[in-house]
């Protein structure tokens, strides 16, 4: 799928979340460099989260969000579904160091599938709405505000 280049910082960022994603789902193979026990998955994604999934979802909504909702009732309800979804994601994460160790590798499954169900909606279904739509000028003010937040 061909990025306006207003969206192409944003969905590079989705790369390490999909990577993310199915590390902590069930069956994952190993990944080089990536944890493999339950106990250091959870510790991998909480660090995730406070690295890259907040100031992520934190540029989608001051930007990408903000945008769509202004312009299109469909975009508007899309976004806020999917900022419904960085909440679900936000409150998983963040009951990670509460969960049992019996109930560890279900709850990261449930992270995990979130995540990349999340990220596949905006990728294949929103983005491409959100580009099709947005007039030229609308997507120069995306692109502007997306370089403003990521500096």
């Amino acid at each position: 799928m061909k990025r306006h280049q207003s969206l192409q910082p944003i969905s590079r960022q989705h790369h390490g979340g999909l990577l993310t994603a199915r590390l902590l789902q069930h069956g994952a193979p190993p990944y080089k460099g990536m944890p493999t026990t339950h106990a250091a998955k959870r510790e991998y994604v909480l660090q995730f989260y406070k690295e890259h999934l907040q100031p992520h979802f934190a540029l989608e909504e001051a930007t990408v969000f903000a945008l769509a909702g202004a312009f299109s009732a469909n975009l508007k309800q899309q976004a806020e579904q999917l900022q419904a979804e960085h909440r679900q994601l936000e409150e998983l994460i963040k009951a990670l160091p509460q969960t049992t160790d019996t109930a560890l590798p279900d709850k990261l499954h449930e992270v995990g599938q979130l995540l990349e169900r999340h990220i596949r909606q905006e990728e294949r279904v929103f983005f491409e709405q959100l580009q099709q739509e947005l007039p030229a000028d609308k997507l120069r003010l995306l692109e502007e505000q997306v370089l403003q937040h990521s500096a």
